[in-house]
């Protein structure tokens, strides 16, 4: 296993979580992504923009925010850290639109995966590619089961 797999072997890509090391390795090892450094105050998605690509935080801190209108004050949805994806809507729905932005608070890394590399790594890896869906679709049912708390 590479050096870099065993780096995605935290949160939501994790045994725990029901990922085994042999997709963690396919997606580093066979270009399906890449490790995008994101310096301080970057913002990787922009609210209202379609998303380029999903990331899996690799280290460092992010910070959700949001705002209503061009007036209204940025709010903060939540802190993002090592171990989340960020922009997995845009791997199911390419017309999506980024319901926030997203920067990074300090010096920080992300796996990068493109819709296309997705769908590259579904055709030639679909068991694998499997245990990847269910990993972000527990990441949005967490994510519901939190807003629906907050509304509640």
């Amino acid at each position: 296993m590479s050096d870099l797999s065993e780096l995605l072997n935290k949160g939501l890509l994790s045994d725990a979580e029901g990922v085994s090391s042999e997709t963690r390795t396919l997606l580093v090892d066979e270009s399906f992504s890449e490790i995008i450094s994101f310096p301080e105050d970057t913002f990787i998605t922009q609210q209202g923009k379609q998303p380029e690509a999903l990331y899996f935080t690799l280290d460092g801190l992010f910070h959700a925010i949001s705002h209503a209108n061009r007036d209204a004050p940025q709010r903060l949805l939540g802190r993002i850290e090592a171990g989340q994806f960020i922009g997995e809507v845009t791997l199911v729905d390419s017309e999506s639109k980024a319901s926030a932005s997203v920067k990074a608070l300090r010096n920080s890394r992300a796996l990068r995966m493109t819709p296309e590399a997705f769908a590259a790594f579904n055709k030639n890896h679909p068991e694998n590619a499997i245990e990847f869906v269910l990993a972000v679709a527990k990441q949005l049912g967490r994510r519901l089961r939190q807003a629906n708390e907050k509304v509640l």
